[in-house]
C-alpha cells in the first residue's frame, strides 16, 4: 500500500524552507534525505507543500509514466518574462505546440543548421588569446550567447548592434531569477524585474525587425509552423534567444573542460574516438547537470515508487540527487566515464539533464550538436590546460558552475605547452 512521503509541510509562511534551500540547495537536500531516511520527502517550498524526489527510479517513473497528471510548475514565476510559449502550456494545446516545434529539431532539420553552427563556432574561436589565463565559464558564456543569437536570429557579431542585443538578453535573464515585482518609483532606480520586462519589450521589437528582413533561416522556419500566430512566433524566438539556453550550454561545456583540462594527453583521444567523447559528456551531465532540479504541480493524485503524491502539491524532482543515486550508479560521486561502457551502458534514460518523457526538451539533439561542435572545433585547434591549485567548488543556482573564476590556458596545437 502506498504511503505518504516522510516529512511535514509545516505552517504557511512560518514553515517555509525556501531560504534554507536557496542558501545551499545541496546541503539542504542531503540533510533532509538523511533526516527522513528517504530520497523522497515532504516539506514546504515557495510556501507550497512540496515533495522533493531524489530517487532515480521514482523520478524516471514520474516523468515517463505520469506526466499526464503533472503540470509544468513555472508559469506563475516566468510567464510574464517570456510570454505564452511551450514552457507554460499543458494538455492538448501543449501537445500541438510540441508537435509543431519538433519539426525544427529533427535530425534532418539539425543537419541544415550544421554549416551555420560550424561557421559561427570557427569564427568565434579563431582569435582565442593563447597562453594567458582565461576564465573558462565566462569564455563559454560569451561563445554560447553568440551561437544562439547568430543561429536563431541571424545576428552578425561583427556589427556593433550585437553587443546591445547581448546586454538585453542578460538583463532579461536577471529578471527570471529576481523577485517578480515591476516597480518604477520616481527618483529611484528600477527593480531588476522591471528592467527585465523592459528588456523583453526591446528584444521583441528586435525580433520583429529581424523577421521583416526575411533573410534569416531559423525565424522563417518558425513562421511556417502551422497555427502559429505572430505572438507565438515572437515568444518562441524570444525563448530560443534568451540566456536560458546559453546558460545551459556554458554550464555543460565548462564542466567538461574542467574535467579534461588536467589531462592534456587525453584530449587527443577524445578527438579521435567519438564514443569516448560521448561517455565523457554523459558523465559530465550526470555529475554536473546544468539545472539542479525541475518543478511540476500535481494535478491528479499519483502513486509512484511506493509513495502517494497528493493532488495540489508541488513536486521538485532533484536531477542532482537522482544522478548520484547509489542504487543506480556505483561510486556515484566519482567521475568515471567508463561506467557508460560497463555497468551503466544501457542507462542513458536514467539521466534527466533536459527532462524526460513526453515533456523532455524538444531541442535536446540541437544542444548536443552544438556542444560536440564546440568541443571538436576547440580541441582540433587548441589544447586546454587547467591551471593548478584552484578551488573547483560548485554553485548550483541558477545554473551549475564553479563558484570562483576557474582559469585555463589555451595553446595552439603542435606548439610548446
Amino acid at each position: 500500500m502506498a504511503k505518504s512521503a516522510p516529512g511535514t509541510a509545516g505552517l504557511p509562511l512560518l514553515g517555509d524552507k525556501s531560504y534554507e534551500f536557496y542558501k545551499d540547495p545541496v546541503k539542504f537536500l542531503m540533510k533532509h534525505m538523511v533526516d527522513n531516511k528517504s530520497r523522497v520527502f515532504l516539506t514546504r517550498f515557495l510556501n507550497k507543500p512540496t515533495v522533493f524526489v531524489g530517487s532515480n527510479k521514482v523520478v524516471h517513473e514520474l516523468l515517463n509514466e505520469h506526466s499526464d497528471k503533472l503540470e509544468l510548475g513555472y508559469k506563475q514565476f516566468m510567464e510574464e518574462i517570456y510570454g505564452e510559449n511551450i514552457l507554460f502550456t499543458d494538455g492538448d494545446f501543449s501537445t500541438g505546440l510540441r508537435d509543431a516545434l519538433s519539426e525544427l529539431f529533427t535530425v534532418d532539420a539539425i543537419k541544415t543548421y550544421q554549416s551555420d553552427i560550424d561557421r559561427i563556432v570557427k569564427n568565434a574561436i579563431k582569435d582565442i588569446l593563447t597562453g594567458a589565463p582565461v576564465c573558462i565559464y565566462m569564455f563559454f558564456k560569451k561563445l554560447a550567447i553568440e551561437i544562439c543569437l547568430s543561429l536563431f536570429l541571424g545576428l552578425d557579431f561583427s556589427q556593433s548592434d550585437a553587443s546591445l542585443v547581448t546586454d538585453l538578453t542578460v538583463t532579461h535573464w536577471h529578471g527570471i531569477i529576481s523577485v517578480p515585482v515591476a516597480v518604477k518609483i520616481p527618483m529611484m532606480s528600477e527593480t531588476t524585474y522591471s528592467k527585465a520586462l523592459d528588456a523583453k519589450r526591446k528584444l521583441l521589437e528586435i525580433i520583429n525587425e529581424r523577421r521583416k528582413e526575411k533573410r534569416h533561416q531559423f525565424p522563417k522556419h518558425v513562421e511556417r509552423l502551422p497555427n502559429f500566430s505572430d505572438v507565438l512566433v515572437n515568444n518562441h524566438l524570444l525563448l530560443f534567444t534568451s540566456a536560458l539556453i546559453p546558460k545551459a550550454l556554458s554550464s555543460i561545456l565548462t564542466s567538461f573542460m574542467i574535467e579534461i583540462g588536467s589531462e592534456v594527453g587525453n584530449q587527443n583521444m577524445l578527438l579521435e574516438d567519438p564514443d569516448l567523447l560521448e561517455r565523457h559528456l554523459l558523465e559530465v551531465v550526470r555529475l554536473y547537470p546544468p539545472f539542479l532540479a525541475g518543478r511540476r504541480i500535481i494535478c491528479e493524485e499519483v502513486t509512484c515508487g511506493g509513495y502517494r503524491f497528493p493532488a495540489g502539491h508541488a513536486l521538485l524532482y532533484m536531477t542532482y540527487a537522482a544522478h548520484r543515486d547509489p542504487d543506480v550508479f556505483d561510486q556515484s560521486d566519482a567521475f568515471m566515464p567508463e561506467r557508460w561502457s560497463q555497468s551503466n551502458k544501457n542507462d542513458q534514460d536514467k539521466l534527466f539533464t533536459l527532462g524526460a518523457g513526453p515533456r523532455q526538451c524538444i531541442g535536446e539533439q540541437l544542444v548536443w550538436t552544438i556542444i560536440k561542435t564546440v568541443i571538436n572545433e576547440l580541441l582540433r585547434d587548441y589544447t586546454v590546460k587547467l591551471l593548478p591549485d584552484q578551488d573547483l567548488a560548485y554553485k548550483w543556482l541558477p545554473v551549475s558552475r564553479p563558484k570562483g573564476n576557474v582559469l585555463v590556458t589555451f595553446q595552439v596545437r603542435n606548439s610548446t605547452v
